[in-house]
């Protein structure tokens, strides 16, 4: 098997304490890969110390002016054509080590996306002193997971190993921390072969903190999640509301019809009106579902086959033996 071309993403924002600790650890890990890091409009010295750190290597910086992990990413992906790119964070909580493990799970699997699960050997509980962090992730991962229609357990890992097929199927919405949520959901949609692996998550250094907000970033993630499931699975979105309303309206216009044939009034002429316009709704949302889900049907068969046939031709290449 011929040695694979390894693109090494990392996104940083005001990371002048660790970016360069975090370069030299994949660059000793990855001695051959392509570190990409993306200066995401820092106030402090991080693309100095990156600058300084990529020196000698194979190495790129560059700078994204919109700001956002999201953006940020999307920007280093689109840069290098490799056959495996790897996504970390620039703070130095993801070890080398364990990318080298989930690329090595990559590539004995030829899977299309291997997440490093923070949760599964606890130390994300254990370093992540901030309060509802650990928390809000496992909530997160169970809704993204009841959303999308897979079981993920930390779908806001940032540390990703991606083939080049997968990274050719996105295409990136998403700016801000809803990064890795559209990751698990877009997988979701394109039948990806998913791995998850424990992984290690380390303490940052004195003086840094996390850039995720708990609250406010934690609802534009459940926003976003949500987004994506009306635009990917509109049957089950319009399907749930279509029965809710015909249940509403079913209730309502049994009681309208109950004391119609009970004294032979009318006594309820609010309720016969509300038990209509409800029931209309119910059926107009069980169409528009039928509807978006057939339209959106062959898009995603063509979307699976491509990522199909660009697995093929990328499963021949890594096979390939060395020159």
């Amino acid at each position: 098997m011929s040695d694979p071309i390894i693109c090494v993403v990392i996104p940083a924002y005001n990371e002048e304490r660790s970016i360069s600790q975090t370069v030299a650890d994949y660059r000793s890990h990855f001695p051959n890969a392509v570190i990409v890091v993306v200066d995401n409009n820092s106030t402090d010295q991080t693309a100095l110390c990156a600058e300084s750190a990529l020196a000698g290597g194979s190495g790129l910086l560059l700078t994204e002016k919109r700001k956002g992990k999201g953006a940020a990413v999307k920007t280093g992906l689109s840069r290098i054509d490799a056959d495996i790119y790897i996504m970390t964070d620039g703070d130095g909580t993801y070890p080398a080590s364990d990318a080298r493990h989930l690329v090595s799970l990559l590539e004995n699997n030829r899977c299309d996306m291997v997440v490093g699960d923070r949760q599964a050997g606890g130390t994300y509980r254990d370093q992540n002193t901030r309060p509802g962090h650990s928390t809000g992730n496992r909530l997160l991962s169970k809704y993204v997971s009841s959303l999308s229609g897979q079981q993920y357990n930390d779908v806001l890992s940032g540390l990703r190993v991606m083939s080049r097929p997968f990274v050719a199927s996105l295409d990136v919405r998403s700016t801000g921390f809803q990064l890795e949520t559209e990751l698990n959901i877009v997988a979701a949609y394109l039948r990806a072969n998913v791995i998850e692996a424990p992984v290690n998550y380390l303490s940052r250094v004195e003086g840094d903190k996390s850039k995720l907000n708990t609250i406010d970033d934690g609802l534009r993630i459940l926003f976003f999640a949500l987004i994506n499931w009306l635009a990917f699975y509109p049957l089950r979105a319009f399907g749930i509301l279509a029965a809710i309303s015909l249940a509403i309206s079913a209730v309502l216009g049994a009681w309208v019809f109950y004391v119609f044939f009970k004294t032979g009034l009318m006594p309820y002429p609010s309720t016969a009106v509300a038990t209509a316009v409800v029931g209309l709704v119910g059926i107009q949302s069980m169409f528009s579902g039928v509807n978006l889900h057939i339209a959106g049907r062959n898009a995603r068969r063509a979307a699976i086959a491509a990522l199909l046939e660009k697995r093929r031709s990328w499963n021949q290449k890594m096979d390939l033996p060395n020159a």
